[in-house]
């Protein structure tokens, strides 16, 4: 479910304008690979990746949607990692008790009461961190800094790109 605040859809690039589209997403994955890796373990680097497919594909590169987000991004990890922790501290009692809160989030998300943190990109978060080969692997707390550092450096790499678009295109 999305709320009335997402980003209309953007219309589609002619064949050139795609190519040079895709050089810059190749350049940027790439960089993001780089410095990814220099910070983060390969296991978690992929929350910086998951994080840019919601916000380019949901949120139309929208950077007034950055916060929403990686707001709901951090929430969808939560809620898979609790899960987990609970199961760890109670057994299957944390398990049920676990999911309950798991069930309440997507709850949240299905009414739409508080947007920011219960949306989209926690539901998708949640659906991948929750996937038992993830959360048999991951070291969640490094995933949630690898998801807000890759969301952060992408944010600001579009940004920049965009400002720099604009002034070539002014100038033409």
């Amino acid at each position: 479910m999305t709320d009335s605040t997402s980003a209309p859809a953007a219309a589609v690039p002619g064949p050139l304008a795609g190519l040079g589209i895709t050089a810059i997403v190749v350049v940027l994955v790439f960089a993001w690979t780089v410095i990814g890796t220099m910070l983060f373990s390969d296991l978690t680097l992929f929350g910086g990746f998951l994080l840019l497919w919601h916000w380019a594909n949901l949120e139309a590169l929208e950077i007034k949607r950055m916060p929403a987000t990686i707001a709901g991004a951090l929430v969808g990890i939560a809620l898979a990692w609790q899960v987990v922790y609970l199961t760890q501290q109670m057994g299957s009692t944390g398990t049920i008790i676990g999911l309950l809160v798991m069930v309440a989030g997507i709850y949240l998300q299905v009414i739409n009461l508080l947007p920011m943190l219960f949306n989209a990109a926690a539901m998708l978060f949640l659906t991948v961190a929750a996937a038992p080969l993830i959360q048999l692997k991951v070291d969640f707390v490094e995933l949630a800094l690898a998801t807000v550092v890759g969301g952060l450096f992408f944010g600001l790499a579009v940004e920049a790109i965009k400002r720099i678009a604009a002034k070539f295109g002014a100038a033409a």
